[in-house]
């Protein structure tokens, strides 16, 4: 097995969140999971800064270490795994 195929970081939210303690400390090859009744999505960390910008520059994720959306947006869809 290749260098990143550790298990990824799994937390449970009851909606899409992005948590900065989990997300932070990863290496950008890294994958989290994020488990809701939404689905579970994964992704590394280079992928959820690439595809998810605007929520790194938000003070709540900055400030506070979560940003969570209401609804799943569209862009989230691919990093669905079950």
């Amino acid at each position: 097995m290749g260098l990143f195929s550790a298990r990824p970081v799994s937390y449970e939210y009851y909606r899409l969140g992005f948590k900065a303690d989990v997300i932070e400390p990863l290496r950008d090859k890294d994958s989290f999971r994020v488990v809701t009744p939404d689905g579970t999505f994964q992704m590394t960390k280079r992928e959820f800064y690439r595809d998810f910008a605007n929520v790194v520059r938000t003070m709540s994720y900055r400030d506070r270490g979560l940003y969570h959306y209401s609804r799943v947006p569209q862009k989230a869809l691919k990093y669905l795994v079950k």
